[in-house]
C-alpha cells in the first residue's frame, strides 16, 4: 500500500494514499470543435480489473471547447448501455444505427440501460408509486415502466435534488418509505413514532425533517432523518397538531408550527436544538420564508390574515386579505407570494418585501394548489377540470390575465382523499408540466404556448392522486463535468453509445463485463445449456430452462448452491428472477421454469452469489415472430 507523509505544525503524520479507482474506459475523443474525455471507473474498494456484473460503476464526461478550452456546460448528451448484438436481428448495429433506434422510442429496440431522458413518476392510492416513461410509445401500453409497492397511503413525497432518493410519507402506517431512484427499489419502510403529514429537507439535503401531526403529546414531533443512512438522528417533541417546516436561507434555522398547539417552535437546525417557542394566538395554515429580507410569513386561514416575524421570531406586523386562505408560494424570484383562497376564488399576488396586496385575481374552480415553471404559474382547481396559467414577468404589469387550460374532464374534487403531496409538476426543461388526473388514470402532458395536453400517459391498474418529474441518467455536477451511477445489469458484450445533436455527435464503445468477480474458483467453472439457447412461445405458456454446471478441468460437477436465472426485457425494464432447481438422481443438473406475460424478446443469464465466468445467454419470444437465431 502506497502511505502519504505529510508535516502539520511540527507533526509528523504517515497515512495511506487513497485508492486510485480502476480505469474500465478511459477515451478522449474530439469531434466538431469540442473535446470529451469518457472514463467508466470503480467507486467500490478492491475493485478487479474487469467490471463485473451486478457492479456500481461511475460514468464520467468531462466536455471542453477546443477553441477557447473552456467548459462544455448546458450539454444535452444522451447516453445508452446496450448489449453489442442486437436481441432481434443477431447483427450489431453501426453507432448511427444503434442511436437512431433509441431515440425512436420503438419498445422492441429499447436499451438495457437508457441513461438520458425522463421518468413521470406518480403517487398512487392503490397504495404504490408508479414509474412512467413518456419516451416509450407501443400501443398505449408500454409507458409503464415499474410500480413500486407500499406499506400504505401516500400523503406527502419529495425527492433529492440529485434525484437518487424519494422520500415517501405514510400517516395511517406511521412510516416514512425511502426509495432509490437510480434502481427504482424501496429500500425501507422506516417505522416512526407518530403519523408524518409533512416533509421537508434542509438545503444542504443531508437531513431530511419529518413532521408527525398527532393530538397526542407524545406522538407529535419531527423527526431528522439522515438522507444516507436512512436512519433517525434526533426525535425533537412539539406541541400537538399538524405541522409545517421552513428553512432560513442560511440552514441555521428551522421553524416548526404547530397547529392546533397555535405556536411556532424555532430550532437550531445546525445543533438541533430548540431554541425558542413562541405562542402566536392563530392556527398557522402554511409557512414562507424570505430569504432575501429575513421575514418569516405565517398564514392565518381562518382570519385571512398574514403574521409576518423576523428571523428571530419576533413579531412584525400583519397583512390583511381575506378568510378562507390556503396554500402559499414565493415566485422562483423570491419578489412576489402568491396565494389562492378556495372558498372565494382569488389569487392573491403580494410583493414580498412591504406585504402589499400588488393583485387580487379572481380564479373559478375553487383554487387549492400552486406550482412554477420558468415562465408561469400554474393554478389547479378542486371544482373543475380548468388550470389556470398566468405568465411570471406580467406580475409587475398593472394587469394580470389568467389563461385556462382543460386537464381531464373531471375536477379533482371528484377524487376522495387528496394527499397534501401535488397533483402537478414541472417538466424536466420547465417548458411544460405533467398533471395528475385520477378519475381517467391518466397522467396529461402540457407544453406552454398551446391551449390543450398533447398527450396522456396512461398508469393501468393505479390511480395517480400526485406527480413528479425525476432526471435519470447523466448530470451536470460542475460546469463542463458530466456524470451518473451505473449498475452493470448483466455479464457480457455492451456497448456505451454517446449522442448529441449541437455539436452533432454519435459514439459508440465497446465495456466487457464479467459474470462475477475474477477468482480461481470462476476460472474453473463453466455452464453448459440442455434446453435450446433460442426459444419461442405464445404469450401464458410456460417456458422452461435446464442446465448443466462443472468443473472446466476434469468434468467433475461442482456443488454450487443459491443459484437462480435473472430474466431482462430486450426492451429494457425491471428483470424477473427464477430460483433454480436440482434434478433429482441427476446430480450437477438444474431446471426453473414459468410464465412470462408479456410480449417481446429476453435476455436469460444465470447468478448466483459464488463467481460464474462461464456465462450463456439466451432469447426468448412470448409470441409468434420471426425466427431468432443467437
Amino acid at each position: 500500500m502506497r502511505l502519504i507523509v505529510c508535516c502539520i505544525f511540527g507533526l509528523l503524520l504517515v497515512v495511506p494514499a487513497q485508492a486510485r479507482p480502476v480505469q474500465y474506459l478511459d477515451r478522449v475523443i474530439e469531434r466538431e470543435g469540442i473535446s470529451m474525455h469518457l472514463r467508466v471507473e470503480s467507486i467500490d474498494k478492491d475493485a478487479p480489473p474487469i467490471p463485473y456484473m451486478g457492479q456500481s460503476v461511475r460514468l464520467r464526461i468531462d466536455g471542453k471547447r477546443l477553441a477557447d478550452n473552456q467548459p462544455l456546460s448546458n450539454w444535452s448528451v444522451g447516453a445508452w448501455l446496450d448489449r453489442k448484438t442486437d436481441a432481434m436481428s443477431g447483427a450489431v448495429p453501426v453507432c448511427g444505427q444503434r442511436v437512431a433506434q433509441y431515440l425512436s422510442g420503438n419498445l422492441i429496440h429499447r436499451p438495457i440501460l437508457d441513461l438520458t431522458g425522463y421518468y413521470v413518476l406518480s403517487l398512487d392510492a392503490e397504495p404504490s408509486v408508479s414509474v412512467l416513461d413518456p419516451s416509450v410509445s407501443f400501443s398505449g401500453k408500454s409507458s409503464l415502466y415499474t410500480a413500486m409497492k407500499l406499506d400504505g397511503r401516500g400523503f406527502d413525497w419529495l425527492k433529492t435534488i440529485d434525484d437518487t432518493r424519494l422520500f415517501v410519507a405514510l400517516p395511517e402506517e406511521k412510516k416514512l418509505v425511502i426509495i432509490d431512484l437510480q434502481t427504482m427499489q424501496v429500500l425501507k419502510h422506516l417505522r416512526l413514532p407518530g403519523q408524518p403529514t409533512r416533509l421537508a429537507l434542509h438545503p444542504d439535503e443531508r437531513l431530511l425533517w419529518v413532521g408527525q401531526a398527532s393530538m397526542n403529546g407524545d406522538e407529535s414531533a419531527v423527526d431528522v432523518i439522515d438522507t444516507i443512512s436512512g436512519e433517525s438522528v434526533v426525535h425533537i417533541p412539539l406541541p400537538v397538531g399538524h405541522h409545517e417546516v421552513a428553512f432560513s436561507g442560511d440552514g441555521r434555522h428551522a421553524y416548526v408550527s404547530s397547529r392546533q398547539a397555535k405556536t411556532l417552535t424555532i430550532v437550531d437546525a445546525i445543533h438541533l436544538k430548540v431554541i425558542r417557542e413562541v405562542n402566536l394566538g392563530i392556527e398557522p395554515l402554511g409557512l414562507v420564508f424570505i430569504n432575501d429580507e429575513a421575514l418569516l410569513w405565517i398564514v392565518d386561514a381562518k382570519a385571512g390574515r398574514v403574521h409576518r416575524y423576523d428571523s428571530q421570531g419576533n413579531a412584525l406586523d400583519i397583512v390583511v386579505i381575506e378568510p378562507g386562505l390556503g396554500p402559499t408560494r414565493l415566485t422562483p424570484d423570491g419578489r412576489y407570494v402568491l396565494i389562492v383562497n378556495p372558498s372565494q376564488h382569488r389569487l392573491y399576488v403580494l410583493d414580498a418585501k412591504t406585504g402589499k396586496e400588488k393583485h387580487r385575481i379572481t380564479v373559478s374552480g375553487q383554487p387549492y394548489d400552486l406550482m412554477f415553471s420558468d415562465q408561469y404559474a400554474y393554478i389547479r382547481t378542486l371544482a373543475s377540470e380548468q388550470v389556470g396559467l398566468i405568465s411570471l414577468a406580467s406580475l409587475d404589469a398593472e394587469q394580470v390575465f389568467v389563461k385556462f387550460i382543460p386537464i381531464g374532464t373531471t375536477g379533482l374534487m371528484a377524487t376522495a382523499d387528496l394527499p397534501r403531496a401535488s397533483s402537478m409538476t414541472p417538466t424536466l426543461n420547465g417548458t411544460g408540466a405533467f398533471f395528475a388526473s385520477p378519475t381517467e388514470r391518466t397522467l396529461y402532458h402540457y407544453m406552454e404556448g398551446m391551449n390543450a395536453p398533447d398527450m396522456g400517459l396512461r398508469t393501468y391498474g393505479h390511480t395517480p392522486v400526485a406527480a413528479m418529474v425525476v432526471q435519470r441518467g447523466l448530470r451536470e455536477i460542475e460546469p463542463g463535468q458530466y456524470s451518473t451511477i451505473i449498475n452493470l445489469p448483466s455479464a457480457g458484450s455492451f456497448v456505451l453509445a454517446l449522442a448529441s445533436e449541437t455539436p452533432n455527435i454519435r459514439e459508440c464503445l465497446g465495456l466487457k463485463v464479467e459474470a462475477g468477480k475474477q477468482t480461481n474458483t470462476a476460472e474453473k467453472i463453466s455452464i453448459l445449456w440442455l434446453s435450446d439457447h433460442v426459444q419461442k412461445i405464445q404469450i401464458g405458456e410456460r417456458i422452461d430452462f435446464h442446465l448443466r454446471i462443472k468443473d472446466a478441468d476434469n468434468n467433475r460437477l461442482t456443488p454450487l448452491t443459491n443459484l437462480r436465472l435473472r430474466i431482462i426485457p430486450a426492451s429494457g425494464g425491471n428483470a424477473v428472477v427464477w430460483p433454480l432447481q436440482t434434478k433429482k438422481n441427476k446430480p450437477g443438473e438444474w431446471f426453473a421454469g414459468g410464465v412470462i406475460d408479456q410480449v417481446g424478446g429476453y435476455y436469460v443469464h444465470i447468478e448466483s452469489n459464488q463467481p460464474l465466468q462461464s456465462i450463456y445467454t439466451t432469447v426468448l419470444v412470448s409470441e409468434k415472430s420471426n425466427e431468432i437465431k443467437k
